[in-house]
């Protein structure tokens, strides 16, 4: 199998909004797969300590502007490691929207790691948040030229428009499938 890089307004077919073919793609999904996908992003946040991890914990679980938007909870065998869902997009945790992830990080002093990888697809986003900012990041799509589909179907928890793929850096591979006999 080979890969060739893409982007997604490659992908994209002319007369067509970036916003139409990302609910497209996700309406070939659902199709094709059923509607087996969470509406709410699930992303894991390392800490280098359990104390950084626990006042982080704290900060999302009791405040109520974090509270109204998140639900966090702990790893149990990895006391650096929490999970955090309630957003509808990836971006929409470190997004310009205030409150936010990075909002939290720069009141409390605290960094952490970001491991997302999508269910269902091949979709992966990692990066790094130091003193609130957003860096060392980049999101990785790859999908199959056999059944596009598949990875592509998940867009729609990744950003809402191109500015916000842009934003988490995004590449796109597509890897191109091969005839079993």
């Amino acid at each position: 199998m080979k890969k060739q890089t893409s982007t997604l307004l490659a992908l994209v077919p002319n007369g067509t909004s970036f916003q139409e073919f990302i609910s497209h793609q996700g309406k070939r999904f659902d199709s094709r797969f059923g509607n087996i996908m969470s509406n709410e992003v699930e992303i894991t946040l390392m800490f280098d300590t359990s104390s950084d991890a626990f006042e982080f914990y704290n900060e999302i679980r009791f405040t109520p502007k974090y509270q109204a938007l998140y639900t966090i909870k702990t790893v149990s065998d990895n006391p650096c490691h929490l999970i955090v869902s309630g957003s509808e997009t990836l971006f929409d945790y470190f997004g310009t929207r205030e409150p936010n992830l990075l909002t939290a990080s720069r009141v409390l002093e605290i960094d952490f790691k970001i491991d997302y990888v999508q269910a269902m697809t091949s979709i992966v986003f990692t990066g790094e948040v130091v003193r609130g900012e957003l860096l060392g990041r980049h999101c990785i799509i790859e999908f199959s030229d056999v059944l596009p589909e598949l990875s592509l179907g998940g867009l729609r928890y990744i950003a809402r428009d191109m500015d916000q793929f842009d934003a988490l850096l995004t590449r796109v591979y597509c890897v191109e499938g091969e005839v079993l006999r």
